[in-house]
């Protein structure tokens, strides 16, 4: 069906979470719950020392043995406050909390290779005010070696699955992980193109060249859709090709979203750039959890 890489599938690997006692974290802990519910898999809820630094001191004392206690003492009752969170939302997953030491990014990078999923929060406790995306996000979003759910607000737990198509192999393996979290949500999926990032302007009097570009990109989602409501039956499938840029489509799209899914690059991603200016846009100010897909499952 794809020629996408595949990633095998280990029906005893855990769904992983991060956490460092943010709101963000909990939320992407809410997710997880859930997710792992869905699944039938373990839960495994991690933090690591070093997570947030800045909530204990300037950058100067951060090698004082007080600071290094505060900030274990901090990642245990993150850990804590998780693990509680996770039992109270769901007292059937088994969870399981562990603290880390070192580098959090390099915590998550070795977790996610045994990982079925990778779950955080759009920032942190460390976060600069302002940015959206966090380092331990961003950097989980291009390095992960299984899907990452990235949270922001809360999960809503309504509207459908969108997935962000253009053809690209990471797009077709989005495409797989779409329809089986439509699956598991028990909810349809709403598949996005966009042929432009043009304004109506630029095509005044050219409607001809519109209907071309829309009859392409239909056929284009014809082909990547073809053959999953077999392996799907259930979920219901709709269509949305757009003008805007892809971004902006799949964002306006994921307003009334449970779930966005996008590859790491499309069509037109540079090669060595990991994590496209789509995928990178739509994490930003996506206003629902969004999924990226390296492989298909």
């Amino acid at each position: 069906m794809t020629d996408s890489p595949t990633r095998p599938i280990d029906p005893s690997a855990p769904i992983v979470v991060g956490v460092d006692g943010s709101e963000f974290a909990l939320n992407a802990v809410r997710w997880a719950v859930a997710a792992a519910s869905r699944e039938r898999r373990p839960l495994k809820v991690l933090s690591a020392v070093g997570l947030i630094p800045y909530a204990y001191a300037p950058t100067a004392m951060m090698t004082s043995d007080a600071v290094t206690e505060a900030m274990q003492a901090g990642a245990r009752r993150a850990v804590e406050d998780a693990t509680a969170l996770a039992h109270e939302i769901d007292p059937d997953v088994r969870v399981e909390g562990e603290v880390l030491g070192g580098s959090p990014v390099l915590a998550l990078r070795n977790a996610s290779a045994e990982a079925h999923e990778l779950v955080v929060g759009r920032r942190g406790l460390g976060g600069v005010r302002g940015l959206l995306l966090g380092s331990v996000s961003d950097d989980a979003a291009v390095h992960a070696e299984c899907p990452v759910v990235i949270v922001g607000g809360s999960p809503p737990s309504t509207g459908p699955v969108v997935v962000g198509v253009d053809g690209s192999p990471t797009s077709t393996a989005a495409i797989a992980h779409a329809f089986r979290q439509a699956d598991l949500l028990q909810t349809s999926l709403l598949a996005v193109h966009a042929f432009g990032g043009f304004s109506g302007t630029a095509f005044y009097g050219r409607e001809q060249i519109i209907r071309q570009l829309r009859d392409e990109a239909e056929e284009l989602l014809g082909e990547q859709l073809a053959g999953y409501s077999e392996d799907f039956p259930d979920v219901k499938v709709e269509r949305r090709v757009g003008i805007a840029s892809p971004a902006d489509e799949i964002v306006d799209a994921a307003q009334s979203a449970q779930l966005v899914v996008v590859g790491t690059r499309g069509r037109g991603g540079f090669r060595g750039l990991l994590l496209g200016s789509t995928s990178r846009a739509v994490l930003q100010v996506a206003p629902c959890p969004v999924m990226v897909a390296h492989a298909a499952p």
